[in-house]
């Protein structure tokens, strides 16, 4: 799994992933205008 941080329109998100999504989501969060300043591996799911 992997945490990924966002902000977006002043908000703080945050979400778990698998890993063979991670890339993947941080594009798309990315193109929605987000600016992800957080992604490190997790065991937590």
């Amino acid at each position: 799994m992997v945490l990924i941080k966002w902000l977006i329109d002043g908000h703080r998100l945050e979400e778990r992933v698998p890993l063979s999504d991670a890339r993947h989501r941080k594009y798309e969060l990315e193109m929605q205008g987000a600016t992800v300043y957080w992604s490190e591996r997790t065991n937590h799911f």
